[in-house]
């Protein structure tokens, strides 16, 4: 598992984070729907190609109440064929969702601080046609209150995924494995599944401690074959300078050889340079539910297959 941010994809309104302010974000809504004497005003999310509506004004039911999420196809083509620059115009009669009942929208896009689409502010039914010109400085000042915000919750993401972050790998660090490795167990014995730890140590010369362009790169090829390797549900991290570790859950004991060897398969395929040896340890979901006695266990076969290599090369 890779540490990486993910905000692109959670919807805004199932987190809970002091940076947004969904209160305000509604007062900006009452305020559009007041001065526009629209039907509705309305906040969009855009996530994995779906909305959800994050604040809304309306003048009566029109299936559009906060945290509903619904797919349509036209709309997000438009959104994502605009520069993002401005406001537009566009007729309600071209969605296929609950938007389709309304006959003139007025847009205006909303971007995360990377660039990347956040969703949208909509206007729907606007009946204060003579001043939308002057009323246009409004909708900007909403966009610019939400981005702002946006910024605030991203920075605070960066920070955060920082923390638990290994910096040479992009994995998870010791800290990080602490936090996600018990939440996951916890939630897949729930579901009867049976867990293995796999622990992988890079073996070093006398100078291995020294961080070397090469040695970083081998570390990057490690961390990238590991990830590759894992399906969502596992986590892995960098414990150490030169030791990683995997949780990993799997139906029986023969999966996990079967992953170990798949590792080893694949490690021996980047090439000599790659000089490793691994350890493993195998649990029920009735015999143990603590990390520590796992990693325990998965540390003495790695101290016993490292004694095995050092006789070999001897």
């Amino acid at each position: 598992m890779l540490a990486q941010s993910n905000h692109h994809r959670l919807w805004l309104r199932e987190q809970d984070h002091p940076a947004i302010s969904l209160p305000r974000w509604q007062q900006q809504m009452d305020l559009l729907t007041s001065f526009y004497r629209s039907q509705t005003s309305l906040i969009l999310q855009l996530a994995e190609n779906s909305f959800q509506v994050v604040c809304t004004q309306q003048s009566q039911d029109y299936d559009l109440s906060a945290g509903t999420t619904f797919f349509d196809a036209p709309l997000l083509k438009l959104i994502q064929s605009q520069s993002g620059y401005g406001q537009f115009h566009v007729e309600g009669n071209e969605f296929t969702s609950s938007l389709s009942q309304f006959q003139h929208l007025i847009c205006q896009l909303i971007y995360w601080p990377d660039g990347e689409l956040f969703g949208c502010i909509l206007i729907c039914d606007p009946h204060q046609n003579k001043f939308q010109e002057r009323l246009a400085p409004l909708v900007e000042t909403t966009k610019s209150l939400i981005q702002a915000e946006l910024k605030h919750l991203f920075l605070m993401m960066k920070v955060q995924i920082l923390s638990v972050q290994d910096e040479q790998t992009s994995m998870l660090n010791q800290y990080g494995f602490s936090l996600m490795a018990p939440r996951q167990l916890s939630l897949s014995r729930r579901f009867g599944s049976h867990a293995g730890i796999i622990l992988v140590e890079t073996l070093c010369d006398e100078a291995g401690e020294v961080e070397t362009e090469s040695n970083e790169q081998m570390l990057r090829i490690v961390a990238r074959i590991i990830n590759n390797c894992l399906r969502d549900a596992d986590v892995s991290a960098r414990i150490s300078h030169n030791q990683f570790i995997i949780l990993c859950f799997i139906d029986n004991e023969s999966n996990l050889d079967s992953l170990v060897l798949r590792l080893k398969k694949q490690f021996a395929k980047e090439g000599e340079k790659l000089n490793l040896v691994t350890g493993q340890s195998y649990f029920t979901p009735d015999t143990q539910i603590d990390l520590r006695p796992m990693q325990e266990q998965a540390n003495k076969s790695l101290n016993l297959n490292r004694l095995g290599l050092d006789k070999k090369t001897r």
